[in-house]
């Protein structure tokens, strides 16, 4: 078996299974499982990559799903319902079978008295 097929058959038996990794969400409305990886984000927040996601009313997260797993298409600068909360598309990273998709939440930042 070549390591290609071997990674991808890895993607769904190991990564994508609900009893390690996999956990279930919804992306417009429509049900599906993905990985979500907040130390990832959290990396790229704190090395700066190509992005303004150091900004104090910015939410980062990023999810892992199979390519022929989500329910709709992910293209950056769209906006998409993530768990009924509407985030936009910052970055979607195609390998190996998987989708690797940035997604950003701008929030109001609180005025205190």
């Amino acid at each position: 078996m070549a390591l290609k097929d071997r990674i991808q058959t890895d993607n769904h038996k190991i990564f994508m299974n609900p009893d390690h990794f996999a956990t279930e969400h919804t992306w417009n409305g429509v049900p599906f499982s993905c990985v979500e990886d907040d130390t990832e984000a959290l990396k790229r927040k704190n090395n700066n990559v190509n992005d303004i996601s150091w900004q104090e009313n910015m939410v980062d997260k990023v999810i892992f799903v199979p390519e022929d797993s989500l329910p709709a298409r992910a293209q950056p600068n769209e906006f998409v319902l993530y768990d009924d909360v509407q985030m936009r598309v910052s970055d979607v990273i195609d390998a190996i079978g998987m989708k690797e998709i940035h997604l950003s939440l701008y929030f109001a930042k609180g005025v205190s008295m």
